[in-house]
């Protein structure tokens, strides 16, 4: 009792003074007023909101086995969010602490006694609470979580310049380190972990924070081998279960990436042992088994284990995953078919992780690459590419092995394609007949069986909604709930994740699930000859070929002489290029000499053996073969003697005579150029014809004929000028000059219009030509948007009225992205189609319900249709038309 009231007395007298306490006075009540407070209130708090955010990230952040653990878990970029409201508690309360219970007024000195060294050392202080460089860092460490490491660099700092006594000062550091490390300012972060790391009085309780940031500072730098020793030495310091395991998970890891197999899978075993969170346990064991090195440990019971963890429900939506570990087990025993077909089932069972299916496809890619499988190794390239993310280190690297592939495929394709259809070509009509229908009968089969499977299987989902709807415990998923599928956020995005796992990224577009995504409506093919009108027709469309027709399969067939010789040039063609891959893209040399030969064996007169000849000699010379390097440099020399190659492979001086060649032109330009300077451009028009004659595949040719057009336009009228220059631009096109000729061009077309009218002129008489008697058509040309349908009608009424005898067809097409022409068709000639010409141009019916403004009429013949088809142009040919026809 007398205790009790001992403390009541106290608190009645002492806590009034306390209240009034305030932080311009520093006395020993005031310090233990604002130090208690701060400790056991504010700070407190502060810290307490600290802890949660923590305990959030470590409930909430999910590991990436497929990548190296990152040492410490602040780093999750999701969580970051999550935690704000937390962090910013806890700078709040620092923020109060600061303000309201920082002491740095100086202790009045009451004695006259000289001041002995812990008095001055008490005085020297900047703070006299204890826990406000504490709140600091606490500060700086909430702004760290928050990401914002520019402010928690900046608090850092401040507490180093001014708290440099206080023991807070290490964790400071350490902290400031850490800070460098993900702002990746290797070079600070190293300076300081250094110091601190060779500090004598290092305090051993920051012993484990310091050996972890160290480690981080070295993965994060792409230095595993150096973080090993730092992880090992935190091993021994930490006490934390959880996190022993994740530091062993990570040590396991780090030998793994620098070829330590044996001790990662040794490391990867204490985790399985130290009885981890399942998903850890499974990461483990799969990890061990990608791991195994032959020649340590038992495949044979690796395997056992795995193979047990496929029949275990648990491990179901992670058979990928152990078929893939399966399939590495197999690659490290050398067994390279079982590791394929385990592989192919890591595909089979991916269902929802992208990464390891495209993982698993990357894998077969380079296998196959390896092998070589160049057509397998191009269709799992292609599928890792749909995959694969661009953010990916080498996405740049397979995305270019995955082009190449498909050109090389595409070759062989040809190749093969060609070759089989000639087999076909060779057989009598009747086989070959029999052969295509045997194809269609095939392909029906084929339709029906997959009909009969389509509608067991809509049958099989009617059977399976009608058991749903009898049991709604079936057909009911909580987390989808009862909406309809698209007003269902949860379902949408389940389906777009599957869509996405078993398609890729596709653009938004029709027909986006075929290779070659060709309308599935009703349309016209085009095909080479269809560029190319009928004798009497402008253009003649085909309908699409049905797969169960005989022209469908005998389309490609080489029938007659010509599609034959078109065979025989696609082959030849593919050949080389697939030689040229072989050799430059894929650096596989003995396929591509296996390539050139062939070239040169089925078409010993192409123009492309030389080059097939000088590869060959290249790849012989590269791989030491004296023989056949000197074999094909007599083959060069002897069958062509005047050709660069000869010239190489004979005179060793050449190239250097080339580039003195080179040189005398340039000197023979410069020169030139100095006389038009000097204004004599009769001398340069001469030396200009020299060069053009003497010197016609030089580079310098294009400013030699340049250079001579501009002493024409000095010496002669603008009409032979503006010629010279759209010359220019015709011969050279896309160079620097044809650039100047449509500059200057462009200035006299401005100056002069009647240029530009003279020019076109004669590019129309030029490109079209009389032919009255040759089939004709008559024509209307509109503009995009008005009612073409109408103006049909009213021809096809016009024609019924005047010239029904004639049997005449009306039809339309388009001419470029702004014009369409209705084309009245056929008239035999010139001398038929003027009179309808000149009784419809007068015709008002004609136009009923159609604005006429704009349109043009126009005869011309079935050639000339076929130049304006190309050509575009309706202004260059109604010149044409109205010069020859009116």
């Amino acid at each position: 009792m007398k205790t009790d009231l001992k403390i009541k007395i106290y608190l009645f007298l002492v806590v009034p003074l306390l209240v009034s306490c305030s932080t311009q006075k520093n006395t020993f009540i005031t310090r233990t007023y604002h130090n208690i407070t701060s400790k056991y209130n504010v700070f407190f708090n502060g810290t307490e909101s600290f802890k949660k955010g923590q305990r959030t990230i470590l409930d909430n952040h999910k590991n990436d086995y497929s990548e190296l653990l990152p040492v410490f878990l602040y780093e999750d970029e999701q969580l970051t969010g999550t935690i704000g409201p937390d962090m910013d508690r806890t700078i709040k309360k620092t923020e109060k602490l600061i303000s309201l219970h920082s002491i740095t007024v100086k202790p009045e000195i009451k004695s006259n006694k000289p001041l002995t060294d812990k008095k001055r050392e008490f005085l020297s202080k900047k703070e006299y609470n204890s826990y406000v460089d504490n709140s600091y860092l606490l500060m700086g460490k909430a702004q760290f979580y928050k990401h914002e490491f520019e402010k928690a660099k900046e608090t850092f700092l401040y507490i180093i310049n001014e708290y440099q006594s206080q023991k807070t000062i290490y964790e400071t550091k350490i902290w400031l380190a850490r800070t460098y490390n993900e702002q990746k300012n290797f070079e600070s972060a190293y300076e300081i972990l250094n110091l601190l790391e060779n500090t004598d009085d290092f305090p051993k309780v920051l012993m484990n924070l310091l050996y972890t940031t160290i480690a981080d500072y070295y993965i994060k730098n792409a230095e595993p081998e150096e973080a090993i020793p730092y992880i090992e030495k935190s091993l021994k310091q930490e006490k934390k279960k959880k996190l022993r395991i994740r530091y062993t998970f990570i040590l396991a890891q780090l030998f793994e990436r620098t070829g330590k197999l044996k001790k990662a899978s040794d490391h990867y075993n204490k985790v399985i042992k130290m009885n981890p969170p399942y998903e850890m346990t499974f990461n483990a064991r799969i990890s061990r088994a990608l791991a195994y090195e032959k020649g340590f440990g038992s495949a044979k019971e690796i395997e056992g284990q795995l193979l047990k963890m496929l029949k275990d429900d648990k491990n179901i939506d992670y058979r990928d995953q152990i078929f893939f570990a399966l399939g590495n087990l197999a690659m490290k025993e050398d067994n390279i078919n079982k590791a394929i077909e385990n592989y192919r089932k890591s595909i089979r069972e991916s269902t929802s992780n992208t990464e390891q299916k495209t993982k698993s496809y990357l894998t077969l890619a380079d296998i196959y690459y390896e092998l070589p499988d160049y057509i397998l190794a191009q269709a799992y390239y292609d599928s890792t590419v749909t995959l694969l993310d661009m953010s990916f280190p080498e996405y740049d690297l397979i995305y270019a092995k995955s082009q190449n592939l498909t050109d090389l495929v595409e070759q062989i394709n040809i190749v093969n394609l060609e070759d089989s259809v000639q087999r076909l070509a060779e057989m009598d009509r009747d086989e070959l007949l029999h052969f295509v229908d045997d194809l269609i009968a095939e392909v029906r089969r084929q339709e029906e069986q997959a009909s009969v499977i389509e509608q067991e299987r809509m049958m099989n989902e009617q059977f399976g909604r009608q058991l749903s709807s009898q049991n709604p415990m079936r057909s009911t998923n909580p987390a989808l709930g009862g909406k309809w599928y698209f007003y269902n956020e949860t379902a949408k995005s389940l389906g777009f994740k599957e869509f996405k796992l078993r398609w890729g990224n596709r653009k938004l577009e029709d027909n986006w699930r075929r290779k070659n995504r060709i309308s599935g409506t009703i349309s016209l093919i085009s095909s080479p000859e269809q560029n190319e009108p009928a004798p009497d027709e402008g253009i003649r469309p085909t309908e699409k070929l049905s797969n169960k027709s005989r022209d469908y399969y005998l389309k490609d067939v080489p029938l007659n002489d010509s599609m034959m010789q078109e065979s025989h040039n696609r082959i030849e063609q593919a050949l080389f290029l697939m030689g040229q891959i072989y050799m430059n893209d894929l650096k596989d040399p003995e396929r591509a000499a296996e390539s050139f030969k062939e070239m040169i064996k089925r078409y010993p007169g192409s123009v492309k053996v030389l080059q097939a000849y000088y590869n060959l000699y290249t790849i012989y010379k590269q791989q030491g073969n004296a023989a056949l390097t000197e074999m094909y440099k007599r083959k060069i020399i002897a069958e062509y003697p005047k050709s660069s190659y000869a010239q190489i492979l004979t005179n060793p001086n050449y190239i250097k005579e080339l580039e003195d060649e080179e040189h005398k032109v340039e000197d023979y330009y410069a020169e030139t150029y100095h006389q038009y300077l000097q204004n004599n451009f009769a001398e340069v028009i001469s030396r200009c014809d020299y060069a053009l004659n003497n010197y016609p595949d030089d580079q310098l040719i294009p400013k030699f004929s340049f250079l001579r057009t501009l002493c024409i336009g000095k010496t002669r009228d603008i009409h032979t000028f503006s010629d010279g220059l759209y010359e220019i631009v015709s011969a050279y096109p896309g160079t620097e000059v044809a650039e100047n000729a449509k500059n200057i061009l462009y200035y006299i077309e401005r100056e002069r219009p009647q240029v530009k009218e003279e020019e076109e002129m004669r590019i129309a008489l030029k490109l079209y030509e009389e032919s009255d008697d040759t089939t004709h058509f008559f024509v209307y040309v509109l503009p995009k948007g008005l009612n073409i349908n109408q103006l049909i009608f009213n021809i096809i009424n016009f024609n019924l009225d005047y010239f029904d005898d004639l049997n005449l067809r009306v039809e339309s097409m388009e001419l470029n992205s702004s014009h369409t022409l209705v084309l009245v068709k056929s008239f035999e000639d010139r001398k038929q189609v003027m009179p309808y010409y000149d009784k419809v141009t007068k015709e008002d019916a004609v136009f009923k319900d159609v604005n006429p403004e704009n349109i043009n009429g126009f005869v011309i013949s079935g050639s000339n249709m076929q130049i304006l088809q190309t050509d575009k142009s309706v202004d260059r040919y109604l010149k044409f038309f109205g010069e020859n026809y009116h």
